[in-house]
């Protein structure tokens, strides 16, 4: 690509960046001018050029934001995977670039954030399934016996676990794993770079509470040490302010976590 076609590539990128600041629900009237670039354009790198990666990477971050516009009711497939497949390109070429792996001024979670929002869909399935009334069983007011306190615990316990094979249960872990290792790399990586940021901790510590979440009982504590690992170390950061409902979260489980440590 030569220097011309660079230059008329990232002039439309910082328009279309632009227009997306101005007027965040213009995405969809950016769609096409993105999918004639992406039906052209493929990363084709094999060594490290930063004059390269300097716009690569701002065009990457701007077509995933398109991409995961809307990600609650699902994402642009073909311009996500784009953009998957371009981040990884770049990560073989860059395996230790802060910028790839950890946020950097604006730009996105490259890699960890592409599998993190493609989740999303099925995480908010899952919030709608579980605070319907079908799914949250009759009520009583009436007090119960122990035994009976006891028949309605191991009941609900077996039903969540049932539920875990349900179809959405079943994809958002499919697709949380992969975000989870490289958030994880992403947290590590800044962390060696002295780039660590309260922000990056908190998305991670999300992605590994919703895990954690769609995850069997047997199999789930892990993910929740880590988010609060996560949590408390982004409390402990100067500048930076947890979340009221992560706040709340370490708030409520994390002296209960430090306990089975």
């Amino acid at each position: 690509m030569d220097e011309n076609m660079v230059g008329s590539l990232i002039s439309t990128v910082e328009l279309i960046s632009a227009t997306l600041d101005a007027v965040p629900n213009s995405w969809r009237d950016q769609l096409q001018a993105i999918r004639n670039i992406t039906a052209s354009v493929e990363l084709v790198d094999i060594i490290p050029d930063e004059g390269r990666k300097r716009w690569q990477v701002p065009l990457i971050g701007v077509f995933q934001r398109v991409a995961f516009a809307d990600a609650d009711h699902g994402v642009v497939s073909d311009i996500a995977n784009w953009c998957l497949r371009q981040s990884l390109t770049l990560l073989h070429i860059y395996p230790a670039d802060a910028d790839l792996l950890s946020r950097k001024s604006t730009l996105p979670l490259f890699i960890g954030r592409n599998w993190l929002l493609r989740a999303q869909k099925s995480l908010a399935n899952i919030h709608q399934d579980e605070r319907s009334p079908s799914s949250s069983g009759a009520s009583s007011s009436l007090p119960l016996s122990p035994v009976d306190e006891n028949r309605l615990a191991a009941r609900a316990a077996i039903e969540a676990e049932d539920r875990l094979h349900a179809a959405d249960y079943v994809e958002a872990r499919g697709i949380l794993l992969p975000a989870t290792e490289y958030l994880k790399r992403a947290v590590d990586a800044a962390r060696a770079h002295g780039t660590l940021s309260g922000a990056l901790l908190a998305e991670a510590a999300e992605a590994f509470m919703s895990l954690g979440n769609v995850s069997s009982a047997r199999a789930n504590q892990p993910y929740f040490h880590l988010a609060l690992v996560y949590l408390r170390e982004a409390s402990e950061l100067p500048d930076y302010t947890l979340p009221a409902h992560l706040h709340q979260y370490l708030e409520e489980f994390g002296p209960l976590d430090a306990l089975q440590l």
